[in-house]
């Protein structure tokens, strides 16, 4: 942990089944009139965009549904451009990462001008963004708290990051209703990124006290309710208890950075178009084995959090029961145990194990010293035996 510690946090955060029909007094306190909801076209068949809509229907509301799963930077520079030519005085970003993230980002260039690729890395935006409010409708990405945007960079074949306090929503509303439709394999791949946000906030070299507490109580809900909110979809509680984790995983992240589990699971995204949660989830235990002799401590207390019993083990059995716990959560909601099963060759370890080495914001945070040999040690392990 570090000697000086930093805790990033929003404005401010409204939380609870049906707090979605306070979004107009929301929408009042931040004085907008023009407003652009930002969401993708999977969420529009839902309904959920014009039940927005609807409660605003005092105000000016337009809705745009061109988002991108895994938003590129072009897609960004497009929604971009068309809040500068009309006018919006506030974003809402509705549905997943991916709006969420486009939102943020589209905020910052409706201000800022530019495009998206110039404010690429750490703290590169001179002035405030638009205001925002985001709404999740999945229970993963914590990118509703987060002072963080991961984009695709399509001609590189990679995904890079922009990272500013101007990405801080105004407020984010969380309403667990907003969930329960889920498909029961986006529950779970979403779930499986929070769970990565939390143990690597949690064996993070950034860790402190608050990404402790934060990541810890995450990993607690989506052990004990992760596999109900995947299997029984229409269970509120359950539903509550994971999207309350997405929310304490981001909050711990958000300060506390990840680590190589995100540093793989990028290329494999640029690479391969592999899905985010998937990539992550598919990798956690892979990492969590090469970084364990660096955080043991903290992966027994991983491993109790997910409810393992640990009484009568020496430290490093301990530890290695974090490992098989999340190996048997991911077993039983359906995620791939190895990468060859999102058809990915061992032919890609070297470029993918390159890619990696570029994430220096995730190599700083990762607890033990990441070399490529390191990386292409992890990705071996990652497929199926031969």
């Amino acid at each position: 942990m570090q000697s000086m510690t930093v805790f990033n946090n929003i404005n401010r955060l409204v939380q609870g089944q049906g707090s979605l029909s306070g979004l107009a007094a929301e929408v009042e306190r931040l004085g907008a009139k023009r407003i652009l909801v930002v969401t993708d076209p999977g969420l529009m068949q839902t309904g959920i965009p014009a039940r927005v809509a609807k409660l605003l229907a005092a105000y000016e509301v337009v809705i745009y549904s061109d988002v991108e799963s895994d938003p590129s930077v072009e897609s960004v520079d497009t929604c971009a451009e068309f809040v500068r030519q009309n006018g919006f005085d506030l974003l809402i970003g509705l549905g997943g990462g991916s709006p969420i993230d486009t939102a943020k980002c589209v905020s910052i260039l409706a201000t800022n001008g530019g495009k998206t690729e110039d404010y690429l890395g750490i703290e590169k935006v001179p002035k405030p963004g638009l205001p925002k409010i985001f709404i999740p409708t999945t229970a993963g990405t914590g990118s509703e708290v987060t002072n963080v945007a991961v984009l695709s960079l399509k001609a590189q074949q990679t995904k890079k990051g922009i990272v500013s306090r101007y990405l801080v929503a105004d407020c984010a509303l969380l309403d667990a209703e907003l969930t329960v439709g889920l498909p029961a394999h986006i529950t779970a791949a979403t779930g499986m990124d929070a769970l990565t946000h939390a143990i690597e906030a949690y064996v993070s070299r950034f860790a402190q006290p608050l990404t402790d507490y934060f990541a810890l109580d995450a990993i607690t809900r989506l052990g004990r309710s992760l596999r109900t909110a995947v299997h029984f979809g229409a269970n509120i509680e359950a539903r509550e208890d994971v999207l309350t984790a997405s929310l304490y995983a981001g909050l711990a992240f958000g300060s506390a950075a990840t680590g190589m589990v995100h540093g793989l699971a990028m290329p494999l995204g640029g690479l391969y178009n592999i899905p985010h949660g998937i990539a992550n989830a598919v990798l956690l235990p892979h990492v969590m084995k090469f970084n364990l002799v660096a955080a043991t401590r903290r992966f027994g207390e991983i491993a109790r959090a997910l409810g393992e019993h640990t009484e009568g083990l020496s430290e490093r059995a301990a530890a290695e029961r974090a490992i098989a716990a999340v190996v048997s959560l991911s077993a039983d909601i359906g995620i791939p145990k190895y990468v060859d099963e999102l058809g990915i060759s061992r032919k890609g370890i070297p470029a993918i194990a390159k890619d990696g080495m570029t994430n220096s914001r995730q190599i700083l945070p990762n607890p033990r010293d990441v070399t490529y040999e390191g990386l292409v040690s992890i990705l071996n392990e990652a497929f199926s035996p031969a």
